[in-house]
């Protein structure tokens, strides 16, 4: 058996699309031992968030603009990321991995690419059961002792690489093997399926809402003359900071 751990990143996410910058992995054996590792980065063909770029945001892509836009696009790359993440015998994980499943997925149907199925097991919600560990990917591994400061974060062969970390610290911490804690996971193991119906379910909510939101207006005979509420000045800002980070569902 061996342990595929990846990581993406996106140029933006406008529009529930994730925009991939960069597809990093590393895959090991049963022993947690490297087999291969990399950051396949590739031009976005978009604009590309300017919350990434902004001085004190906590999100920094690893490379700049000029850089990915001077690399292939993600066609160039499919067979690989496909070749990888459907690997015979392979265990794929991530941190927030409904999101990055999500990413491959939007990536092949903005492409007009075949999404193809797999499934990993979400670290996030694995380890945010022990009311001992909590935070980002980086406060986890610093919780439970891991040294990262070799890694930079927001790089996707080097989040990869923490995700792994995690992993084995995690199990040390617990006495438990990985066999273990995939047979308890078994409801964080997120696939293409997972996340195309979890999609669904949240465009049927929000044409109810919107459904519900006319009837009122209606009832109200228009709302005319009603005040427009303007949104905070950081609602904006905060809106377009979770928009850069992840395919949200609520």
């Amino acid at each position: 058996m061996e342990y595929l751990f990846f990581d993406v990143e996106c140029a933006n996410c406008f529009g529930g699309v994730g925009k991939m910058c960069s597809f990093g992995y590393v895959l090991t054996d049963e022993s947690f031992n490297i087999i291969e590792s990399d950051d396949i980065v590739m031009n976005p063909e978009c604009e590309f968030d300017w919350y990434l770029y902004k001085n004190k945001n906590d999100i920094k892509l690893a490379y700049s603009q000029e850089f990915f836009r001077s690399n292939p696009n993600f066609p160039n790359h499919y067979e690989r990321i496909k070749s990888l993440l459907t690997r015979p015998g392979v265990k794929v994980f991530g941190f927030s991995s409904l999101n990055d499943v999500g990413f491959v997925v939007t990536a092949c149907e903005r492409y007009n690419l075949p999404v193809f199925d797999f499934a990993a097991y979400d670290l996030e919600r694995i380890v945010k059961s022990d009311d001992e560990i909590f935070g980002s990917l980086e406060e986890r591994c610093r919780i439970l002792g891991v040294d990262s400061s070799d890694l930079q974060a927001h790089k996707s062969s080097d989040d990869a690489v923490m995700t792994m970390r995690l992993l084995k610290a995690f199990c040390g911490k617990k006495s438990l093997s990985v066999e273990s804690v995939m047979k308890s996971a078994q409801n964080v193991l997120y696939s293409t399926k997972t996340f195309i119906k979890k999609r669904e379910e949240r465009k049927e909510k929000k044409l109810r809402q919107a459904r519900y939101a006319e009837s009122r207006k209606n009832s109200r005979g228009g709302g005319a003359g009603g005040r427009k509420k303007t949104p905070k000045s950081g609602a904006s800002l905060e809106k377009r900071r979770r928009d850069s980070r992840t395919i949200t569902f609520d």
